[in-house]
């Protein structure tokens, strides 16, 4: 005869997946389509009803309404950048980073009206992977460069 002994914590999980089943299976997923041609590579949660999207094609999404809406903005002059990353602060700022070739960040004020340059890397190699801020200080991150990790930091929110 085998002696099996159940772990408490196998209980709980069990309990808590039947107990928490009605709620797991209550999600809706609602397609959203657009007419725009771009695949979303970034996406920055910034509240409940704010949130940006970045992707292919030059192409910047935003929405104000929890997802009713977005918006779409092709970003001037960055037509066919692929933006792998975006970073949202409110409804008027937000920083895209486009990865190769050469790489840049760019930082908006005005909702995506326009976009500033604030970091560009034309090395060779120079392939940036994510970024991350907590507050006012960021960290991206990109392939190494001649056997280094490759960062970058600010601590003025990415001006």
């Amino acid at each position: 005869m085998n002696n099996y002994k159940i772990k408490p914590k196998w209980v709980l999980f069990f309990f808590s997946l039947v107990a928490f089943s009605d709620l797991l299976l209550a999600q809706e997923l609602k397609m959203l389509t657009s007419g725009v041609n771009s695949s979303l590579r970034g996406l920055s949660v910034v509240s409940g009803q704010m949130v940006w999207c970045s992707g292919s094609n030059g192409m910047v999404a935003k929405t104000v309404d929890g997802g009713t809406n977005f918006r779409w903005i092709k970003v001037a002059g960055y037509e066919t950048r692929d933006f792998r990353d975006i970073h949202g602060v409110d409804s008027s700022t937000a920083i895209i980073m486009a990865v190769d070739a050469p790489a840049v960040i760019l930082k908006t004020v005005n909702g995506g009206a326009s976009w500033v340059k604030v970091f560009e890397d034309s090395r060779a190699g120079m392939f940036l992977d994510a970024m991350h801020f907590n507050g006012r200080h960021g960290v991206v991150v990109g392939d190494p460069i001649a056997g280094k990790p490759f960062l970058a930091q600010t601590n003025d929110s990415g001006d």
